[in-house]
């Protein structure tokens, strides 16, 4: 028996597919033929629709994919071979994007195009430049608009992470942000219990105040608790202590600094360019967590979004080589409280999978290897021939596009419409704008933290102890004289190699001294420690001068 469709069936069917009875006309014929009635004029018809589509197809790249229905919408994504606009709504980048496209590719000219159009439909835009000076040529464009965007230099930003966020919990803030924080410090799992545990100490400290803890509080309250996990208290430490060098007091010590919720009423260029990776995160995702979980604790819930983060050269962030980054956690919670967070790399290559199934709309342009075309390709739904098509065709300000909400979901072609930017001369000075009358209480006991002795302490070299594993080593033994030398590592909290290396080195300060107890067996000696009496004297002083 044959199965096969008759011809007119056939054209029908094709032209359903592709879309080629979307007019007025179509819809009539097809309406005629649907009641049962078509003659040689309707049936030519049909056909002459599937003729012309497939000439063009043929005589045409952009043929390869699905003509686009877009037509209805706020947001201009960018023109068709013909120069037509296609068009969506501003809404949908609320379910987050992500560009994926090399160095020259025209990416920074589709951030303009996106940013002087989102600008004046959101209450507020965070742009993010974390490798150049991008968006802070834009300050003139938007002022046009009406619009004041504030250029930020990151060290000139006055915020505490550690400050509670606005109808928030301490209880609820402490396990979020010693999470941040370990993942932003890259700090292993088990120094999780420690921060939660002094961070509740300190928020006690300023109960019943407008005033918090800053991160300098907790490095001196962890440093000076010599009985927690060494492992854990050194690793917080080591970690904690260059970001709080690197981005100073003038940055970070505030009882009382910039509310995300005051941020986020304003459209702000922050500059970061010139932080380390750890500094970068630090920032965003504090700013980020610090937003979200207030939007929780108010009960704001898919509302209409109101704030939009664009983050330029995100590759870093976004790569699973970074164990300092916090995004792949942040970007799958913001959607449902009304922000959204637009990203742009350079490749796919050990990028997140969290950025990859949390970023709906997704766009490829000029990549430098085939495999960023199939990787970036098969997340948006190309098939080998686009794929192929892509590595063939795709030039500067041409782009690839599947939209992550509306009606039309299949991948289309599209450019980016010339945009007459001048790139004129960037002032070196900060323009924060009206972020000066934002009210903060800095934490003047740190206004010089890193330039004199810390807080609080005692410089380590007042003190006959090199390091804190000597002092550790030496009270073992004091507080527990004659016991065999291998039970002494455990005592200390380090581990046998060091223990091995510190014992030496009290000895030959004279601090503790070695006895050889023979057993009498076939094994080796036994070594027995004793503390002398400088060694006793050592650990009252240096435990007075930490009191």
């Amino acid at each position: 028996m044959n199965n096969d469709f008759s011809r007119l069936t056939e054209n029908i069917i094709y032209c359903n597919k592709n879309g080629l009875l979307k007019d007025e006309v179509g819809q009539a014929i097809l309406q005629i033929w649907t009641n049962g009635i078509c003659d040689d004029d309707i049936a030519s018809m049909f056909e002459k629709r599937v003729s012309k589509h497939k000439f063009q197809k043929a005589f045409s790249d952009f043929m390869r994919f699905k003509t686009p229905q877009l037509t209805m919408g706020n947001y201009v994504i960018g023109v068709d071979e013909k120069g037509k606009e296609l068009l969506s709504y501003i809404q949908y980048l609320n379910a987050n994007s992500l560009t994926v496209a090399s160095a020259g590719a025209g990416k920074t000219t589709f951030s303009y195009f996106k940013i002087l159009q989102v600008a004046n439909q959101v209450l507020s835009a965070w742009l993010f430049d974390m490798r150049k000076r991008e968006f802070a040529i834009l300050k003139p464009y938007l002022a046009r608009l009406g619009i004041e965007l504030i250029v930020l230099p990151g060290r000139y930003l006055k915020i505490n992470p550690l400050q509670l966020p606005i109808g928030v919990e301490v209880s609820d803030w402490v396990p979020r942000i010693a999470d941040m924080l370990i993942e932003v410090l890259g700090l292993a799992s088990r120094a999780s219990k420690l921060l939660q545990a002094k961070l509740l100490l300190l928020y006690r400290k300023f109960e019943g105040t407008n005033l918090f803890p800053t991160l300098y509080d907790l490095f001196e309250e962890i440093k000076k608790d010599k009985k927690s996990n060494y492992q854990a208290r050194t690793a917080i430490l080591d970690s904690l202590e260059p970001v709080l060098l690197s981005l100073g007091p003038q940055v970070l010590a505030y009882r009382h600094g910039w509310t995300t919720e005051e941020l986020a009423k304003k459209h702000i260029c922050f500059e970061l360019a010139g932080l380390s990776e750890t500094d970068k995160n630090l920032i965003l995702n504090s700013l980020i967590l610090s937003e979200f979980t207030s939007r929780i604790a108010r009960n704001i819930s898919n509302p209409k979004m109101n704030l939009w983060i664009c983050i330029d050269e995100a590759q870093k962030i976004c790569s699973s080589s970074n164990n300092t980054s916090a995004t792949s956690s942040q970007i799958g919670l913001v959607r449902g409280t009304g922000i959204g967070s637009d990203y742009s790399l350079q490749s796919m290559d050990k990028v997140m999978s969290q950025i990859i199934s949390n970023t709906a709309t997704k766009v490829l342009g000029r990549c430098g290897s085939m495999t960023d075309y199939a990787a970036a390709g098969h997340s948006m739904g190309l098939n080998a021939e686009q794929i192929q098509w892509a590595q063939m065709n795709l030039e500067p300000g041409l782009f690839i596009c599947q939209l992550g909400e509306g009606q039309w979901r299949y991948p289309f072609v599209f450019r980016v419409p010339p945009m007459n930017i001048k790139k004129t001369a960037i002032s070196q000075e900060p323009n924060i704008g009206t972020l000066s009358n934002i009210p903060t209480v800095p934490a003047t006991e740190f206004a010089t933290w890193g330039f004199v002795p810390e807080v609080s302490t005692v410089a380590m070299k007042s003190s006959i102890f090199d390091s804190d594993q000597e002092f550790s080593f030496c009270k073992a033994v004091t507080d527990n004289p004659m016991q065999p030398s291998s039970t002494y590592p455990k005592l200390a909290g380090i581990s046998s190699k060091t223990a091995k290396k510190v014992r030496q080195q009290l000895i030959s300060k004279g601090l503790i001294k070695e006895h050889t107890l023979d057993t009498g067996g076939r094994g080796r000696s036994s070594i027995l420690l004793e503390a002398l009496p400088a060694g006793i004297e050592a650990i009252k002083e240096y435990q007075g001068g930490q009191a």
